[in-house]
């Protein structure tokens, strides 16, 4: 099930990466969560952020002007109560 209308998840290889742009996000009004990457799309102890559809051009930009470069984005997609993830080319 999907928490909070978020929409989209943001892979990191590293925690430190993942708590960095967490503040970054929050600092910039991006509402967002981190916790533990689902395993079907990060095999490691990677984190993630998820965030809601509104806030994804906006965070795709701070992504772009940190110098954090994220493993994956991922596109969430519920259907009928299962959730699969499609990876974003961008």
């Amino acid at each position: 099930m999907v928490k909070n209308n978020e929409k989209y998840v943001i892979i990191f290889s590293s925690n430190y990466h993942g708590y960095y742009i967490e503040q970054l996000f929050k600092r910039n009004e991006i509402k967002n969560t981190l916790r533990k990457a689902p395993i079907s799309i990060a095999k490691s102890c990677h984190y993630a952020i998820y965030i809601q559809d509104k806030d994804l051009e906006k965070a795709l930009e701070l992504l772009k002007n940190s110098r954090i470069s994220p493993q994956g984005i991922y596109e969430i997609i519920e259907i009928s109560g299962y959730i699969t993830y499609k990876k974003l080319h961008i």
